[in-house]
């Protein structure tokens, strides 16, 4: 309640309310429970963490939260995982972003596109860096992204999976291998799977 009192915008309260309904729910269909059994707390490092409500403790459920522009994301999972989502509609200087971020070889293949298509994977490895931050506990942390490089996969090696569109990109980090099972995801969204080299 402390947080969503010093928000000071309407929409960020909103935004902040739907997410947390949004994991108790998912929480619930995860674990074959109610909506009502979970409580969000924060752990230590500031992120979202679920905990059944009548022991007050994590329960082998993970959780990741995201929101960008008018969407929120919710991912569940008996593994640790990240979420991140991005509203990608903003012009910027992919390449001059992408060489604060990115390692080496994924700034070589954003200057190899031609400039209309640069948006598209510069938000892929965006979004795949901020997911594998907050799947480790991190968040972003610029050393780790410069060195860590995303490769696409077959979806048996993978670790992080995207869904991308006209104008948004998912990217969820979890373990080798996963399966995600994923609602309310537009059927348009292209998805690709992902490991990551070091």
């Amino acid at each position: 309640m402390a947080r969503l009192v010093a928000m000071g915008s309407d929409k960020g309260r909103r935004q902040f309310i739907a997410g947390r309904w949004l994991a108790r729910v998912a929480a619930a269909c995860f674990t074959g429970t109610q909506p009502n059994d979970w409580v969000l707390v924060a752990a230590s490092n500031g992120a979202p963490e679920i905990h059944l409500r009548s022991t007050g403790r994590v329960q082998g459920v993970h959780l990741s939260l995201s929101h960008s522009g008018e969407m929120i994301a919710a991912a569940i999972a008996s593994f640790p995982l990240g979420i991140d989502l991005e509203s990608t509609g903003k012009v910027r200087d992919w390449i001059a972003l992408a060489e604060y971020v990115f390692a080496p070889e994924e700034c070589e293949q954003l200057r190899l596109l031609p400039a209309s298509d640069r948006q598209e994977l510069f938000y892929r490895y965006w979004t795949l860096k901020e997911a594998s931050g907050k799947r480790a506990g991190t968040g972003l942390r610029l050393l780790q992204a410069r060195t860590q490089r995303a490769r696409e996969c077959d979806e048996r090696e993978a670790f992080a999976i995207t869904w991308q569109s006209n104008g948004l990109c998912l990217a969820l980090a979890g373990e080798r291998g996963m399966r995600a099972i994923a609602h309310g995801i537009p059927v348009r969204m292209q998805q690709r799977y992902w490991r990551f080299d070091t």
